[in-house]
This record gives C-alpha cells, structure tokens and sequence, in this order.
C-alpha cells in the first residue's frame, strides 16, 4: 500500500454502525468549530466596546477617544505610551496581512487569505485523521464528510441579502465572497482527495466495476461538475465570458448538493443546510426587488450610458441614508419584447444581474441615476440598444408610456457600515478613476453638505472630458468651478470620447467642463492644469502632512492598477504608526 498505516479493513455490522457514529461526531465538529472565529470576533468587540467605554467615562462611547484636538498633548501622550505603541504595531499587522500575495505577476489572493486558508486546511485535515485508526475506508469517508459539513459555510459567504459575515465584519458581501473562495478552494481539495483515495480503493480491490453503479456514478458525475465549477471560477474564463462561469456557477451549485445527496445519504443535513440558505437569500432578494421606469440615454463623445429609474419613495430614503451603495440590475421580460420568449437571448437575461453603484439621486423626484460604461458585455449592449431606441424626451413629467421598465434590486454595499466620515476623521482622500467617481461622488457631495468645513479632497481621472459630464451638469457644475477640493484629471484628449466624434452642442459643454479648474500659481482656470495623469503619491503625502495624531480616511474606486498604487503609498505612513482608515470599492476578483 501507498498509505502507509491505513490498510482495508473489513468491519461488522457493529463496528460499521460504531464507525458511523465516529464519522458523523467530527463532521459535526467541523462545522461547529467553524462558529469559532465568529465567537471570538464577537468577544474582541465586546471586550473593545468596554474598553473605550470606559476610557470615555461611560458617556463617549468609541467616539470618546476622539474628542481630543488633533495636536493636543493628551493625544501625543497617548501615542508615545504602551498602548499607542500597541495600537500602531497592531495597525501594521492590519495592514500587512492586507497585502497581495504576487507570484509570476499575478495576484494569488492576499495574505490573510493564505494564512487563514493554510491554518483551516490543517485544522480539517486534523479532523479528518482523528481516532480513524488504521481503517483506510474510515480515513476516506471522513474526508468527504468533512469537506461537505464546510458547505452551509461556504454558501453562506456567497450570499447577498441575507449573509451574517458580512453583519459581523461590517462589510459587504462582495468584501466577504473572498472567504467563500477561501472555503472553496478547500473544500474542493479536501472532495479531490476524497475521490482519488476511493479510486485507489476501487484499483486495489479491483472493483472499477463500481463506478457506473448508480450511487458511486453519481458521485462521479458530481464530482466532475465541481471540477467544471472550479475551472470556469478561473480569471481567464471570467474574463473571456463572466456570464459562463455565473451560469455554471449558479446551475451547478443546486444541481450538485441534489447529486451528493443521492450519493452519500450522511451528508445530508449539510447539504439542506447549504440549499436552504441559498433559497431563502434568494427569496428575499426577489421580495426586495422592484421594478421601476426608466429612462436610458448615451452620453455623447464616450460610451457611457445614463440611467434614470423611479423606484417607492421607502427604497429611496434607503439610499439617502447610504451614499455610495450600489444596486443589481436586470432587464425584465416587459422590456425585452424584441425577442423571442423562447430564443436563448432571452432566456440568458434570465441570469444576468450587473451591479451599478447609486450615482446620484434626484431631490426632487426620488429617481437613482445610474452610469453604465458600454463594456461589450450583453448587459451593458442591451442597455445601448434600450438607449438608443428610447424616444428622446427630456421632461420628467413625461408618460411612463415613453419609459423602459428596469429591475432594481438593493441597497448593497459597505457604505452601509461605514464609519461616520464626518465625525470620525479629521481628513478624507476620495480617489475615482472612471466611473469610480459614481461611488466617491455622493461620499463627497453628503460629507460636504453634512459640514462645509469638512477637510475632504477628491481626486479624479477621467479619459476624457465627457466622461465627467454626468456629474456636473445644470447648476452644480458652477459650484464645481469654484471648489478647489475637487481635483479633476483628463489623462486623454480633451475634446474627444471613447465614442464616436461629439457636435457642436456636445462641444460646447465640454468646453466648459474644460476649464473647471483652478490654476493657483495664474489664478484662474484652465484645462491644461490637469490634462496628466494624477500624482498619487503626492496627494497621499499631503494628506498625511498636517499632523501626527490626525485619523484620515482614503477611499478609492477605479482600476485595479490606481487601488494597488494607492494602497502602496499609504502603506508606507501606515508603517509609521498613523491611523489610517482604507476601503477600496470593487465589484470583481
């Protein structure tokens, strides 16, 4: 044998009966020791809580600690004390399991991923060895039984509406899917070791015969549409077709539980455990789905696309309270009369569901505005299509006749638990490359409509002028001229789009928008000021220049190439002890 200490052993029914105890006792374990860290996340915060507390004299709370001036000499001396020194050592720790993990140039994932990814796989492979003896069936069973108890888990981090962890981390569930691809990847090695140890089985024995009976078949079949699951799960599918692997992902997340089901009957309770969270997210996603008309147009010179959709005055007050919270969209069967109901474009926005981060909301008339940039995806095609057959009418009065219906599902997103910008930092950078800025922008205009003196700065880079014109236009763009605040870089031609060539009228208003900031050493506008690619560093740095014991907050959403430049230059005054609070928007992985 190849595995040394394990051998076949044949058993009574006793012993069977004895074994099965044994297998479903650890299994239990598993998926109960996994309620661990959440035990004690929740103590840390309890124990925090009291701490600051009592720091505050019972009547501050967390904020107490930051009555204090920035400059004051109580804060230096709390700094150069025993717990400032901790608190700053623990902020690197932060900060460094935070990091990327690179190899060959690719992006593995970050630190505490692996970390926690090495220390779980260890743990469930110890769960999976313990009092198994020298019983080479026993070891393989348990295996596969433990790797099945992590499912309830794992569906549970995939989820939208209804997911705890992201409750607990005061995140969203784009934030805590990277644990569900933690749990995933092992729970499919610890199911791919499960299955080459019952190959091994069947090739000693010499009972390959076994595997088209219907259990071990299904199994089989089970197995390899894990193996599909994972490979379509890889960046280079996703990025070649991310509706193949949602799809796949999406069919075969039901369809394999059923299988497995009818595989290994133990199982079982875990299986229903991991459907019935998955069922019951989706429910309530759907009763908080709405439909609302809309109007669509292109934005001429880019290729970006202007949503305006009416949904109830309760789910606007909803996105009042949370600027920066995004929705998920799809196109319902009522707008899609072009097609057949039968044909597979039909059926395939069936599944599609793309978010979009809230824009901006309408004072007047509670409407979201959305900005979808024309990726060539079938999504953002179809919204092209809807925009360019849409009767061009520019009164929000018009008849819901001249309107499109859209779904809208949310608010998502961790804006919602965010801490207070206002009140919680002395200073704040919003960073926005792109259509970014329809996350930072409402950071922005609530931050400074909450305090006018607030010291927040936003930093934008656009291709082209155009692509700013969804912001600014109407009375705000006047304001806009005279905040200096308000950084905004055009890195491409000014006066001319990602889209086909812009008219006079389109002209006119860039132009404008052309000369939205101040040059200070001539003391007027000008385009060229910030026609160039925006010092990052720089502007991280000057953040951070104002004083020592100042609490800042960095907030960036657009590539991946300005969040990992960012994060660098903030990294290095994390490394010098400052307080720094970091959130980097994104939908993708």
């Amino acid at each position: 044998m190849a595995w040394p200490n394990y051998h076949f052993i044949d058993l009574s029914g006793d012993e069977k009966h004895a074994r099965r105890q044994t297998l479903d006792k650890y299994a239990l374990y598993a998926q109960l020791s996994a309620l661990a860290p959440v035990a004690v996340l929740l103590l840390y915060r309890l124990a925090r809580r009291a701490v600051s507390a009592g720091a505050s004299g019972g009547s501050g709370g967390a904020r107490g600690d930051y009555a204090a001036v920035p400059s004051s000499p109580v804060l230096k001396e709390r700094r150069s004390s025993n717990a400032g020194a901790w608190a700053a050592r623990s902020r690197r720790a932060r900060w460094w399991l935070g990091e990327d993990v690179v190899a060959a140039g690719m992006v593995l994932g970050q630190r505490d991923q692996w970390i926690v990814g090495i220390l779980w796989t260890a743990w469930l492979l110890l769960l999976c060895v313990l009092e198994t003896g020298e019983d080479y069936l026993h070891l393989t069973k348990r295996i596969g039984l433990v790797a099945v108890s992590q499912w309830p888990l794992q569906y549970l981090h995939s989820l939208k509406s209804l997911n705890p962890t992201a409750y607990l981390l005061r995140s969203s569930h784009e934030q805590v899917n990277r644990w569900h691809r933690v749990l995933a990847r092992i729970t499919t090695f610890l199911l791919c070791l499960h299955a080459t140890l019952y190959l091994n089985f069947f090739v000693q024995r010499d009972r390959l015969d076994r595997l088209v009976a219907p259990v071990v078949l299904v199994g089989v079949l089970a197995f390899c549409g894990l193996n599909l699951m994972v490979s379509t799960a890889l960046r280079p599918v996703r990025r070649y077709s991310y509706r193949l692997f949602f799809i796949i992902h999406l069919v075969l997340g039901i369809v394999i539980p059923i299988m497995i089901l009818l595989h290994a009957a133990p199982a079982k309770a875990f299986l229903l455990e991991a459907l019935g969270v998955f069922f019951l997210d989706l429910v309530c996603r759907k009763m908080d789905t709405v439909t609302g008309k809309a109007t669509l147009e292109t934005i001429p010179g880019t290729n970006l696309i202007k949503i305006s959709a009416s949904i109830p005055q309760s789910k606007v007050n909803r996105f009042r309270a949370h600027p920066g919270s995004h929705i998920y969209l799809s196109i319902p069967a009522a707008a899609r009369n072009a097609m057949s109901a039968t044909s597979i474009s039909h059926l395939l926005f069936e599944f599609l569901f793309n978010p979009f981060t809230v824009a901006a909301i309408d004072e007047e008339t509670g409407d979201l505005t959305l900005v979808a940039r024309h990726s060539g995806g079938p999504m953002t095609a179809a919204l092209g299509r809807l925009a360019g057959t849409a009767k061009p009418n520019r009164n929000a009065n018009s008849s819901d006749e001249d309107k499109i219906p859209l779904s809208i599902e949310g608010p998502y997103g961790a804006a919602a638990r965010f801490p207070h910008l206002c009140t919680d930092f002395d200073r704040v950078l919003l960073i926005a490359g792109g259509v970014g800025a329809t996350f930072t922008f409402p950071l922005y205009r609530s931050i400074t409509s909450e305090n006018p003196a607030a010291k927040v700065e936003m930093v934008w880079a656009i291709r082209s002028a155009g692509d700013a014109t969804w912001a600014v236009t109407g009375k705000e763009a006047q304001a806009l001229l005279k905040d200096n605040n308000l950084q905004l870089f055009v890195t491409g031609d000014m006066l001319s789009g990602t889209g086909s060539a812009t008219g006079a009228g389109d002209d006119e208003g860039e132009v404008e928008l052309s000369a939205m900031y101040r040059d200070r050493r001539r003391g007027r506008y000008t385009a060229q000021h910030n026609r160039k690619r925006p010092d990052l560093k720089k502007a991280v740095d000057e953040l951070f220049k104002h004083g020592q014991e100042e609490r800042v907050a960095v907030l960036v959403c657009g590539p991946k190439e300005m969040a990992r430049e960012v994060r660098e230059h903030v990294g290095v005054w994390v490394e010098k002890g400052r307080s720094v609070w970091y959130h980097r928007e994104g939908f993708g992985f």
